[in-house]
């Protein structure tokens, strides 16, 4: 017959402390030959166990003891099930102690888990010592030594575990995620009762480190880190954190980086956990090839929002634009095609959105490889905040070209307040052997309206320059420029004026100019134009169209530029009589004329023979129509003939009309024309 002490299982509700049943074990009669318990649940601080199992049995000196719980809750998120603890001799001669045990869990986060510990503890003093060995297939391995020593206690772990199933048993990575790679870990940690640490220490090794999301837009690859962390707690926790990356991609999109090959990216900083936030200072990154900074922090730990302040950064203005500001700029774009230069230091304020900034950029230069923007000896300085008196700053470059143009040096000193800012005085900028006047130009820096505006005017500059730097035909003269107002915003340019110039003795009007997606990949311009008074005989000899002197007038209706190339527009050009010009055409551009209206050419055997035998002619009017919609150009002249156009019509003897009948035409095939009749020889009927 069994001889022992039964004890029965409690009503479910009922719970016993743990120390209640350890001291039920140890007084057990000398007689009684096993112990068993059998308790719903068993509770401590922060810590249950449910369907607890427990028996013991002398053995020696001794008992053994084999202790089942169905579920070990440690926290409100985290359950565990299924653990089992062996031990084959727990002596309790002067105390307790377990020399051989072992420790098994089921149901982990980390999956099933086993390990051999030991554990003491001595009535003498109190002290206690214990080291586990933990291991399972998936998280790897670790080892936990703990002593406690006159009230006080001391931990040291060591392990190598596998980051992914680490993580995912934490609750750490997000779902659909997948991680990879191999830690190394030491810790150690101490305190004065085992619920409580005042100090510890933390190193981190990562090997092969990688992991990405569903979508493969945030992921990373063959990362190699090193991590550490040290801290004391007084009234408030305070300790040091440091990092080093050596090896490794991330990819976090927009952004990808690698590490530098001869030198790690590093980090480290001062940190202490106050009551309402977490304060870091003495923050220091470098990162070799890219720069340094300097910065401190402090983040709520309940509501609000975290301070960041850089307070200095000393960064090459080329990587970093490379690496951090062109992932964020528009496929096709200026911005994304941008190659900078320079050194740029500076310091900011940030809660919420930038507080402040002080900057000062040297040695900067800024260009595209479509040549729309070139930049050298670019330097600016200045401060600004979103409160407080206005600030001032400068910009300044050598030399530049935007769009081909050569643009001399500026020097611009600007006003700066929390929401815009203003230029100081205006500016003359060399351009074209004359200048560009800047008289007005502000800006917002948010809002719906943000951007600038800019009023001036273009002074005697050099048309020959300017057909150069374009590549047109070597105009001669002189050119001058109103510009009313300018205004940028949300990625276009509009005018709210008219837009006047002079050139070639007469005045061209630009109104309702717009141009969308200004610095994108596919900029559209659309205005109206309207041309009185161009004297066309330096015109047609620029061209090598052949001589013609009069006036010409001319409207252009609903141009529309698509990429700086007509899509659409309706234009009619015409020659007005003035009693000081003679209205003349030379042979070669009756000629011309021919090839560009497609037409059957000059009408008639006595005009032909005419052409051979007269170098110039007089014309009563001179003229042409061109609508140009989904690339079809619709043609039109001066007149009617018959089933034609008349786009010269003759004056006095000898004389010589040009009439075309092919009224449609691809655009693309009257561009061949024109060119044709630049550059090659004369031709008097073209056919039909």
């Amino acid at each position: 017959m069994r001889k022992g002490i039964p004890f029965h299982p409690w009503p479910p509700r009922l719970r016993v402390a743990l120390p209640v049943l350890l001291g039920l074990l140890f007084a057990l009669p000398a007689g009684a030959t096993d112990l068993e318990i059998q308790a719903t649940e068993i509770a401590g601080a922060n810590w249950s166990l449910r369907n607890v199992h427990l028996t013991a049995k002398p053995a020696g000196p001794g008992f053994s003891v084999e202790l089942d719980t169905g579920r070990l809750q440690l926290s409100r998120q985290r359950a565990w099930t299924g653990a089992a603890l062996r031990c084959a001799r727990l002596d309790s001669r002067s105390g307790w102690s377990c020399a051989s045990g072992r420790l098994a869990l089921q149901g982990s986060p980390w999956g099933p888990l086993g390990g051999r510990f030991s554990a003491a503890v001595l009535q003498v003093g109190g002290n206690a010592s214990a080291r586990l060995r933990m291991q399972g297939q998936r998280p790897g391995w670790l080892n936990l030594d703990w002593r406690a020593v006159a009230g006080r206690w001391t931990a040291r772990a060591q392990g190598d575990l596998q980051v992914a199933p680490l993580l995912a048993g934490a609750g750490f990575l997000p779902k659909g995620w997948q991680a990879q790679g191999q830690s190394t870990l030491t810790a150690r940690a101490a305190g004065p009762r085992w619920t409580r640490a005042d100090r510890f220490a933390l190193h981190l090794q990562g090997q092969g480190l990688g992991f990405s999301n569903a979508a493969g837009l945030r992921a990373a690859e063959g990362v190699q880190l090193e991590m550490g962390a040290a801290g004391s707690r007084g009234k408030t926790w305070s300790g040091t954190a440091q990092l080093r990356w050596r090896k490794g991609a991330v990819l976090w999109s927009p952004w990808y980086w690698s590490a530098p090959a001869a030198q790690p990216v590093s980090s480290r900083l001062r940190w202490r956990l106050g009551a309402r936030d977490l304060h870091l200072t003495a923050w220091q990154i470098i990162w070799p090839g890219l720069g340094s900074a300097r910065a401190t922090a402090r983040i709520p730990r309940r509501s609000g929002m975290a301070r960041w302040q850089v307070e200095h950064a000393d960064l090459a203005v080329g990587p970093f634009y490379a690496t951090w500001v062109k992932p964020l700029t528009a496929a096709g774009g200026l911005a994304a095609d941008l190659q900078a230069q320079g050194r740029l230091r500076f310091s900011l304020d940030w809660q919420g959105g930038l507080r402040a900034i002080s900057w000062q950029l040297t040695d900067g230069g800024l260009g595209d490889t479509q040549k729309r923007i070139a930049i050298q000896g670019l330097a600016s300085q200045g401060r600004w905040a979103a409160q407080g008196p206005a600030a001032q700053a400068s910009l300044a470059w050598h030399a530049a070209e935007l769009y081909r143009l050569p643009v001399g040096s500026v020097d611009g000193r600007f006003r700066l307040t929390g929401k815009g800012f203003s230029l100081l005085q205006p500016v003359q900028i060399a351009l074209l052997g004359g200048s560009l006047r800047v008289q007005q130009l502000d800006g917002s820096w948010s809002g719906p309206q943000a951007g600038f505006r800019l009023a001036g005017a273009l002074q005697n500059a050099d048309l020959t320059a300017l057909a150069t730097a374009f590549h047109w035909p070597p105009f001669t003269g002189r050119v001058a420029a109103v510009i009313p107002e300018l205004r940028y915003a949300q990625g276009s340019l509009e005018t709210s004026g008219l837009l006047s110039a002079q050139v070639f003795g007469g005045n061209v009007l630009v109104q309702d100019l717009r141009i969308r997606n200004l610095l994108g990949a596919v900029p559209i311009l659309t205005a109206d134009v309207q041309m009185r008074g161009l004297q066309l005989k330096p015109l047609t000899q620029a061209f090598h169209f052949g001589f013609i002197s009069g006036v010409l007038d001319g409207d252009v209706h609903d141009l529309r530029l698509l990429n700086w190339r007509p899509d659409a527009f309706s234009a009619r050009f015409y020659t007005v009589r003035s009693p000081d010009v003679a209205q003349q055409i030379s042979q070669a551009a009756v000629q011309n004329l021919t090839r560009l209206g497609g037409g059957n050419g000059v009408s008639g055997f006595f005009q032909t023979l005419f052409l051979r035998m007269f170098k110039t002619f007089h014309y009563a009017r001179l003229g042409m129509g061109i609508t140009l919609h989904d690339n079809v150009a619709e043609l039109s002249g001066v007149g009617r003939e018959n089933k034609g156009f008349v786009i010269l019509q003759g004056e006095g003897l000898p004389r010589v009309d040009v009439v075309g009948y092919n009224r449609r035409v691809g655009w693309s095939e009257l561009l061949a024309r024109l060119a044709t009749a630049m550059h090659s020889g004369a031709q008097v009927k073209t056919g039909e």
